[in-house]
């Protein structure tokens, strides 16, 4: 692969190539704004653009140390597929020699002392405010971030839906989930067909008759796995995990020319 050069920072930056000289040689700061600062830098963290100083010191300044970031979930419900996943995610990364810093809020902080911020199920405004102020890898796990700058890693719902239809048929199942701070997962998820809910603790007693699909086993236990109308998509698998990690891997290494969006069966 090609080594990237300040060219192509500037075009994918949309900025010229001497502003990126700028910003990267830390000159003329009245001839950009910060949030062009900020975009320039992200660009030359995640390419480990090498000319650059700065982004040398990226590249030595492995600590072993991972910020996983998870929302203060109201709902019962989201507490716990936020524990389920946890408990495998952190066994996983563990293993691996990595000290995991979890944690329920960040927006607006500086990090400095972690290779990653794994934001899990965060909102995509909140997401982007935490990546103006840091310049490590932010990757989103079950959320969906317009912009092909971050990695994102959540379930294949059109899978899962094939699933359904390979069990009930066509239009003859409710896909159940439970509700998610992601708005723009939500609507992507929702596109897919007319026969999807979202479940939270008010209402999953209210879930519709016959064939149902969940994903998550806080609502398999909820509705009883032994019912026999029930397919369980597990979303919460070790192939999701290793997904993450290899994402992990890629954007802390910035290898570059290949896709930011990793949907898992």
């Amino acid at each position: 692969m090609e080594k990237i050069t300040i060219k192509d920072i500037a075009r994918l930056a949309g900025v010229s190539v001497a502003t990126v000289s700028y910003i990267i040689n830390g000159k003329h700061e009245d001839r950009y704004t910060p949030d062009t600062k900020r975009k320039v830098l992200q660009i030359v963290n995640l390419y480990n653009f090498r000319p650059s100083r700065l982004a040398q010191s990226f590249a030595l300044s492995k600590s072993r140390n991972v910020i996983v970031l998870t929302g203060k979930h109201d709902s019962v419900l989201q507490k716990a597929e936020s524990y389920d996943f946890l408990r495998l995610f952190c066994k996983t990364f563990e293993k691996l020699g990595y000290n995991l810093i979890l944690r329920t809020h960040l927006e607006n902080t500086r990090i400095d002392m972690a290779d990653a911020i794994i934001c899990v199920g965060m909102e995509e405004n909140k997401f982007r405010r935490l990546a103006q102020e840091n310049y490590v890898p932010l990757l989103s796990v079950d959320g969906k971030i317009n912009d092909e700058l971050f990695f994102q890693i959540y379930q294949d719902f059109a899978f899962v839906l094939q699933e359904g239809e390979k069990k009930y048929g066509k239009n003859n199942f409710t896909l159940a989930l439970v509700d998610m701070y992601n708005e723009t997962l939500k609507e992507q998820i929702g596109a897919l067909s007319e026969n999807i809910v979202f479940v939270n603790d008010n209402n999953v007693r209210e879930l519709p008759k016959g064939n149902l699909v969940v994903v998550h086993s806080s609502l398999k236990n909820v509705c009883g796995f032994g019912n026999s109308e029930m397919l369980f998509v597990p979303a919460n698998t070790q192939a999701r995990v290793d997904a993450i990690l290899d994402c992990f891997n890629q954007a802390t290494e910035r290898v570059q020319g290949i896709s930011h969006t990793v949907t898992v069966k």
